[in-house]
Order: structure tokens, then sequence, then C-alpha cells
């Protein structure tokens, strides 16, 4: 995969602050964990005061997401949500630079759902959502198992170059979220394929689905995917806590059983599925999903905007 020079990148001033981060970033990491956590609430906080229209998105998603909540509910799980989306800044810190350290602080549950499907030999699609500690579970799961990553090239030129070259240190292989053959060829070696197909997309391969309580767009994709190389599609989420006898933070992966019926012969009714899938994840650890991202910023046909 090719990338701008570094030391070409370095040099445009329009990247310094990044550089400036990066370097933070990285001293940083050197911290406890629980340090971490507790400049993640702070840096979470002053994003929250500091960029109320994120805020809005994250209100807007949350009282779709649940409606039988109280506003003082949804505004409590509004701010709690912000401190975690801090605490994950320096979460890619610790993916990236310090993964002996994390692994002595992770567990995963249900590795054993990923091997069985592995053992079919027609490779495994890993399913997942967009947690704010999202780039630790991947950093768990490769090394347990061969795995590719599929993701989407960052704007900012600089951090990509770095998200790049940490993720190809661990990673079997990246591959980028518009290079389907790739993707097949991954799984017809039995590789496992990291995905998390929960963003508001546009183009060809989507359609549009219920997720919580209001249609969003939904990825057909996953469903050629398994049709093509027979690839088996297996979900799983995170969670960061405190371990209740210990008292210290821990990082929990839990791996779900393989999907029975997937795919059908309806590719619409697949994608719907794969919301569904995502629905059901975020449902088991809310307070860490990135509800942020505006998911429902792409309507149906004559609806309403909502952002």
């Amino acid at each position: 995969m090719k990338n701008t020079p570094l030391k070409k990148l370095i040099f445009n001033p329009l990247y310094w602050p990044t550089a400036f981060f990066l370097a933070v970033l990285r001293l940083l990491v050197l911290l406890p964990v629980s340090w971490l956590e507790y400049l993640g609430t702070a840096l979470g906080m002053l994003v929250y005061y500091a960029r109320p229209s994120r805020a809005r998105a994250a209100m807007v998603n949350l009282k779709i997401a649940f409606p039988e909540h109280t506003a003082q509910e949804i505004t409590r799980l509004c701010k709690t949500n912000f401190k975690h989306l801090g605490t994950g800044v320096f979460e890619v810190g610790l993916a990236w630079w310090q993964q002996k350290k994390l692994l002595k602080i992770s567990r995963i549950n249900g590795l054993h759902h990923l091997t069985a499907a592995l053992e079919k030999g027609r490779g495994v699609i890993l399913l997942t959502s967009h947690f704010t500690c999202l780039e630790i579970g991947a950093h768990i799961i490769c090394t347990k198992v061969p795995l590719e990553a599929v993701y989407k090239p960052a704007k900012n030129k600089l951090f990509d170059f770095f998200m790049v070259k940490k993720r190809n240190e661990h990673f079997s292989k990246l591959i980028s979220n518009d290079s389907p053959r790739k993707i097949i060829a991954a799984l017809k070696r039995n590789h496992v394929i990291w995905y998390a197909p929960d963003q508001n997309l546009r183009g060809k391969d989507v359609v549009f689905a219920p997720f919580f309580n209001e249609m969003a767009t939904a990825i057909t994709a996953p469903s050629r995917l398994a049709t093509l190389s027979g690839a088996a599609l297996v979900p799983y989420y995170i969670k960061r806590h405190r371990d209740k006898a210990s008292g210290e933070i821990i990082y929990e992966l839990f791996i779900l059983p393989c999907v029975e019926n997937f795919p059908t012969d309806d590719i619409n009714k697949d994608a719907a599925q794969i919301n569904l899938i995502n629905e059901d994840l975020i449902r088991q650890n809310p307070e860490q999903y990135l509800w942020v991202h505006k998911r429902y910023k792409t309507r149906p046909p004559g609806e309403k905007p909502l952002y």
C-alpha cells in the first residue's frame, strides 16, 4: 500500500499539528492505563462543550435509539459517551505503540467460535461496530488469527501514514474498502477479514433498512462477499471496564457464534440483517459506541434531514 513519503508530510506545515499530536500521544501512552482514562474523560468533556454540533448529533442518535429514556437519561448517557470518546483517542496510541501492555489487560471470550468457523476453510468476515475502543479489538484478535483489515483511508495523510504503518506491523494485510477482489482473495486464503460496516454510506451497494428505530443505510457488500467466497459471518464487540475482583481496567472481547443462514438469496434482506446485527452489538455496550457519527445523514427519498 503506497503512501506519501513521511519526510514530505513532516515538512508540510499543514500537518504540523498532527505531528505534534502524534508525538504527544506516543509519550502519553507510556502512562498507566488508569491515568489515560482520567485524561480521556477530561478530553471528552472538553469536546462535549467545545463542539456542540457533535454533541447535538449524538443526542439525536441516542433519542432515536432509546426512545424509552427520559431527557435527563439521554443527556447523562451522551456525556458518558463523550468521556469514552476522549479515552478512545489514547486507546489508538495503546494499540499502535503498547501492544504488549495491552495484551496483559485483555481477555477474549468466544474465541472458539472464530476458530470453528476457520476450520471450514473458507475464511471469516469478522463483523463489528465502531466502538470508541475499536482499534484495540483488532490489535488483540490479530495475535490469535491471521487478520486482514478492511479500512477507509483517512483524509489526513500524516495520520493515515501512521495508521497504515502501525496496522501493517500487526495485521497480515490492510485492504482498502474499495478493493472487493482483494477481500475475496483473502477469504479464499482462509483469513479473517475485520469489517465494520455500520456507518452512513452512499453508493450502488447501499440500500435502506431499519437501524434501531429509524431507516438508515445498509450495505450489501458482506452478503456479496459471503456468496462469492463461502465465508462465515462472525460478529464481535469490545468493552473497556474495570475488573470486579482487581478493580483494574481491562479490555474484554466477546466473539459471538457464526451467523446462521447467511447469506440468503435476498441481498436486501441480508443487508437489513447486517444492520440488525450491528444494532444488537451496540446494545451490548451503548456507552462506548460512536454516537457522534451522523449515522442517519443519508435519508430515504422524501425523508427530512435529522441533523
